[in-house]
């Protein structure tokens, strides 16, 4: 009977043993995910913890996890939005899940967590993160941290890395066969080598120091952000599936997309473009090529209608821009230089070198879009008024004065005009729309 006792009694005590609990934040968001039964005493008893395998703390204001070695089979930890600046997982050996981002992390412990599969750690303070001893990884998100050097030599499932924004001066994935997605932009890369990542979709590389890199091997490629680097020219003959290319900021020449029919967007402005001919692009819904040299774009896709944003602003020697429909209303959100005209064929834009295209009066018309009237404001006596179609047709002429009541252009069919207004021997030319 004694000896049934004590068994008792140990067994007891064994069930009530406990793990401190120093962040009373930390107890409180246990306490009313109903895991802590034992109320806010500052510990935990260790059968409660160990009922555990998915814990999530999120944005509870918790300074310390000391009292997460007792969840001994935790496999998921969601601890995203914290005030954490030190963290020990080494007795959580089956954890498989890790997000603790948006934190103040200078140190974390993960040495004994050979099971990881995801790691979120951006947004911290880290200088060093190892991850070589983790077979099973297969997303890494490190973005936003100090990092100088980053090994995923081992790491031969690794699919998803977001590591921008760190101070890495190197990136080997030659290893990491099976990367479909990598951020890796604003960094100090001088070089980076993806002719070993044969399933890559995704490659966001901007604000580094790049100025030649090879698509060749990357034929599922679906997103291309290299902006913000030293390129001079880019070859993507054979990315057919390429849906979106961001290259702002480089050093390009010339940017053929002939084989890239599913193209959505194309920002490419702030380079040395001189022509661009994406007239093959029947997908493009967005495109920025302001503040190149071109003087010849060419745009005659049969759906310009689909187009939501389009700026070729700040090319001085942009005079045409060939277009489906030079009528069409949407071409007034299209945003050009004051000297850029629509057209249609290279006849039209030959018609418009004819015009006087000098700014030297100061003219308003209004409204714009117009209906039935058009009124000029500091129109002066004996003004000359010649409304032409972007294809250089003249459709209206008359002699205006400050008496007048306005033009009426009821009879003209809606789209897009160009009124030259000429005083003097000078002459101005503003756009105005027909509705």
């Amino acid at each position: 009977m004694y000896v049934c006792m004590m068994f008792l009694v140990c067994s007891l005590a064994k069930a009530q043993t406990t793990t401190t609990i120093v962040d009373s934040n930390f107890e409180q968001a246990l306490i009313n995910l109903g895991i802590d039964s034992n109320g806010l005493n500052g510990n935990i008893l260790d059968t409660d913890a160990e009922s555990v395998n998915t814990l999530n703390v999120d944005q509870k204001s918790i300074s310390d996890l000391s009292g997460i070695e007792a969840f001994v089979n935790l496999k998921h930890l969601y601890a995203y939005s914290n005030h954490l600046t030190a963290l020990n997982l080494s007795q959580n050996t089956f954890l498989e899940v890790l997000d603790i981002e948006n934190n103040g992390l200078e140190t974390l412990n993960i040495s004994q967590n050979t099971l990881l599969k995801e790691i979120y750690v951006s947004n911290n303070l880290l200088q060093t993160l190892t991850v070589t001893h983790l077979p099973d990884l297969e997303l890494l998100s490190c973005s936003l941290n100090n990092l100088s050097t980053l090994n995923i030599s081992n790491n031969a499932e690794l699919g998803v890395l977001w590591c921008y924004s760190n101070n890495l001066n190197t990136l080997n994935v030659s290893n990491n066969h099976e990367l479909e997605s990598l951020f890796c932009g604003d960094n100090n890369l001088n070089v980076l080598n993806i002719s070993s990542n044969y399933d890559l979709r995704t490659l966001s590389c901007s604000g580094n120091n790049l100025n030649n890199l090879s698509f060749s091997q990357c034929s599922d490629i679906s997103y291309i952000d290299i902006s913000n680097n030293n390129f001079s020219e880019i070859d993507l003959s054979a990315n057919n599936g390429l849906k979106r290319l961001l290259c702002e900021n480089n050093n390009l020449t010339e940017l053929d997309l002939f084989n890239a029919p599913q193209l959505l967007l194309l920002h490419a402005g702030n380079n040395l473009l001189e022509t661009i001919d994406i007239s093959t692009n029947n997908d493009l819904r967005y495109v920025r090529l302001g503040s190149n040299n071109l003087s010849s774009l060419d745009i005659r896709n049969s759906e310009n209608h689909r187009i939501s944003s389009f700026n070729a602003e700040n090319n001085a020697n942009l005079s045409c821009i060939f277009v489906d429909n030079v009528q069409a209303s949407y071409l007034v959100n299209w945003v050009i230089d004051s000297a850029s005209h629509f057209v249609a064929n290279e006849a039209d834009c030959n018609s418009l070198s004819t015009l006087d295209f000098s700014n030297s009066l100061e003219i308003v018309l209004y409204p714009n879009p117009a209906t039935d009237y058009l009124y000029i404001k500091n129109v002066e006596s004996n003004t000359q008024i010649e409304i032409y179609s972007v294809n250089g047709q003249r459709v209206k002429q008359l002699t205006a004065s400050p008496q007048e009541d306005g033009i009426n252009v009821s009879s003209l069919r809606a789209g897009l005009y160009m009124v030259k207004v000429t005083h003097l021997n000078q002459s101005i030319i503003k756009k105005i729309l027909i509705n």
